[in-house]
């Protein structure tokens, strides 16, 4: 029985299991089945180590830290990229030194020797291809707007999202969309008047989009969407023409860690040639590394000349969680999105 312990029951019992072990706790919003080879590999070069994982989504995971009300956790893994920056900004990380640079030329792949990008997974569209059989598929964002309109009957109540109010990473997406398309205001009151589903979690938007339910995802992350397209004949996959966001999935050593070397090898792994290797060929996740593309994107659209906007790390993503200007996005979005 392998020792990997995801946190379903007790979390104070299993603590109290392994208490003459070395446990590493990891507070992560990743679905375990996600991570788990990289979680087994760890334990495999730390024999003595268990580790133990729980699992939150993006903003539950931010609300435990600030008001916890579980042991500290080691290890803190996320893709709300600003909901990460704002805690080490907030000062609930520590360094972390020798961190193995993944490419010179991001930098803007860790910040501040606190916080540090293993991922790269693109945004991107999700369809039914049983639904678009005799419907044009929209590559860009503005195509997409422009079928909202001319083919409105189509969309009607079949489009989904992430929900920007509930979901961290879905107010991350949705706050740089408006950074980087000008044009982002205008589809956002298109997905309203065609009643876009909307949703916490990639989970549900891609059942949906498996059964016919919704025909079409947008903005879902593409990590998530390509593994489930490649056991799913019914889902496609569009890495976005015009330009793709790109999060940068990140982690840091809690401040208060009861094993803070431990934790900072962990770090280290996930950056290194061989967590990147095996991120690439053996999870649902995407390197960093561009270079070694993932056996989830058989196309190998991540390796095309699109023109992809990864989501930086650092003190600019700040911005959108000022109380006033999220209120007053959130504020914009909800009156495009439910009008």
């Amino acid at each position: 029985m392998h020792r990997l312990i995801v946190s379903l029951i007790s979390f104070f019992f299993v603590a109290n299991l392994f208490a003459n072990d070395t446990v590493l706790r990891i507070y992560s919003a990743t679905d375990i089945s996600a991570i788990r080879p990289m979680l087994h590999e760890f334990e495999s070069l730390y024999p003595d180590v268990t580790v133990l994982y729980r699992e939150f989504n993006t903003i539950e995971l931010f609300d435990e830290l600030l008001n916890p009300s579980l042991p500290a956790p080691d290890v803190v893994i996320s893709s709300a990229a600003d909901l990460q920056v704002k805690l080490v900004n907030d000062g609930f990380a520590q360094p972390v030194y020798d961190v193995p640079d993944v490419s010179p030329n991001q930098p803007w792949a860790q910040w501040s020797n606190e916080l540090f990008g293993f991922t790269y997974e693109p945004i991107v569209f999700v369809y039914n291809k049983e639904a678009f059989k005799n419907t044009a598929i929209p590559h860009t964002h503005e195509a997409l707007a422009e079928q909202l309109r001319e083919k409105a009957a189509f969309y009607q109540d079949r489009i989904g999202t992430y929900d920007a109010g509930s979901s961290g990473l879905g107010y991350l997406v949705a706050s740089q969309d408006e950074v980087t398309f000008s044009l982002t205001g205008r589809l956002q009151e298109s997905l309203g008047r065609a009643k876009a589903s909307i949703h916490c979690c990639s989970s549900i938007l891609l059942t949906r989009l498996s059964t016919g339910d919704l025909v079409f995802g947008y903005n879902l992350l593409g990590s998530y969407a390509m593994a489930k397209a490649t056991n799913n004949a019914h889902i496609g996959v569009i890495v976005p023409e015009d330009y793709t966001l790109a999060i940068l999935r990140s982690a840091f050593v809690h401040k208060n860690a009861t094993r803070p070397e431990l934790a900072a090898a962990f770090i280290k792994y996930l950056r290194s040639p061989a967590g990147q290797i095996t991120i690439a060929t053996k999870t649902a996740l995407m390197p960093l590394n561009r270079q070694l593309g993932s056996h989830n994107d058989p196309e190998q659209q991540l390796q095309k000349s699109t023109n992809f906007h990864p989501i930086r790390l650092g003190p600019e993503l700040l911005l959108y969680l000022d109380q006033h200007k999220k209120a007053q996005f959130l504020n914009s979005w909800s009156q495009a999105m439910r009008p």
